[in-house]
């Protein structure tokens, strides 16, 4: 990040700052004092205003959902919840909804639930996302099955969908159907809490999408300087017959995390990445990064958290969630990059 920042930046930022000064962190304010859960504080309908971020309270790992003439957004836990609500019908002004997920299995932890993905299948939703395993404790991907995209899911699950113990765990999980019908989920191995490599993956899915099929295959890890310790984050995008991979990389919690591209002609790859990241920190939002992608009246927008830059280096406040619009190029795509103004579209 640039050390400068002017007014005006600063300006725009204060209703956000404001909103997350009362959050201790990317879980949120605190404990509650009866449950001991982390908390997160709601935004007022004062500071739902048009403008990014168009949520200025905590929501991390972002994904925007449609739904029938509306628009849901699910997240990481936070605010009391294991999966985090919105709602929306412009997709610039949101409202916060219930916990998609209000129930956990057995063998997990509530409150302990990350980077959660939905998908539909036939007249099904399954939401993918990560939570502790029992033994050994590491993080782990599970699955849960709704009616509705912002549920409530359950999950009758008695063990991890995908768990690569001897990788440092799984997370991350990112489901994708190529046009041709098949079904494919992708993660990342959580290698760089146990000092190793990580690796994004994908594997076959079944019609249904609850079993995986056939074996994984690793498709790229931490290799170019701006990436740092790890690669994360993986969402696949198919257009015009090219298989778009977008990731993050580099430490969520500075303003080096960015998002990453790469191509490929098949959904299993090989992927080649671009030199550089797609989409980097500006002097309004620092560390943009865990994206998820949709498509409004033909223009395809990006939704992704990032912190106030501000919070860099101090106690960070949580992350908001922005939207930028991604136009592709045959191999190429261009995300505009973060702004207080909303992508032209919405």
């Amino acid at each position: 990040m640039s050390g400068a920042r002017t007014q005006t930046a600063k300006a725009a930022l204060a209703a956000v700052t404001l909103a997350a000064a009362l959050l201790g962190g990317c879980g949120g304010a605190g404990p509650d004092p009866t449950t001991g859960e982390t908390v997160t504080t709601p935004a007022s309908a004062a500071e739902q205003a048009a403008t990014n971020p168009v949520w200025p309270s905590n929501f991390p790992d972002p994904q925007v959902i449609r739904d029938g003439s509306g628009w849901v957004a699910i997240a990481t836990n936070g605010n009391g919840m294991n999966v985090q609500t919105l709602h929306s019908d412009d997709l610039a002004t949101w409202t916060q909804g219930s916990d998609a997920l209000p129930q956990l299995p057995a063998w997990s932890t509530k409150g302990k639930v990350w980077a959660p993905e939905a998908h539909r299948f036939g007249e099904k939703w399954v939401l993918y996302y990560t939570t502790m395993a029992p033994d050994p404790s590491i993080q782990c991907i599970s699955l849960a099955v709704a009616d509705k995209p912002d549920g409530p899911y359950q999950d009758t699950s008695t063990k991890p969908l995908v768990c690569e113990e001897g990788q440092g765990g799984s997370i991350d999980a990112s489901p994708f159907v190529a046009a041709d019908g098949t079904a494919y989920l992708y993660w990342k191995n959580d290698g760089n809490a146990v000092g190793m490599d990580t690796w994004i993956s994908v594997q076959r899915l079944s019609t249904d999408g609850q079993r995986l099929q056939g074996k994984p295959k690793r498709l790229i890890r931490q290799d170019l300087p701006w990436e740092g310790q790890l690669v994360e984050a993986p969402f696949v995008w198919e257009r015009d017959g090219v298989f778009h991979l977008f990731y993050s990389a580099n430490d969520y919690g500075s303003d080096k995390y960015a998002v990453g591209h790469a191509t490929a002609s098949s959904p299993t790859g090989s992927f080649t990445k671009d030199p550089d990241p797609v989409l980097t920190s500006t002097d309004v939002a620092a560390g943009p990064g865990h994206c998820a992608l949709f498509e409004k009246d033909g223009k395809v927008f990006m939704v992704y958290h990032a912190w106030s830059p501000d919070a860099i280096g101090d106690e960070v406040p949580g992350r908001t969630m922005w939207l930028s619009e991604v136009t592709f190029d045959g191999v190429k795509v261009s995300v505009t990059p973060p702004s207080t103004q909303l992508p032209k579209g919405l």
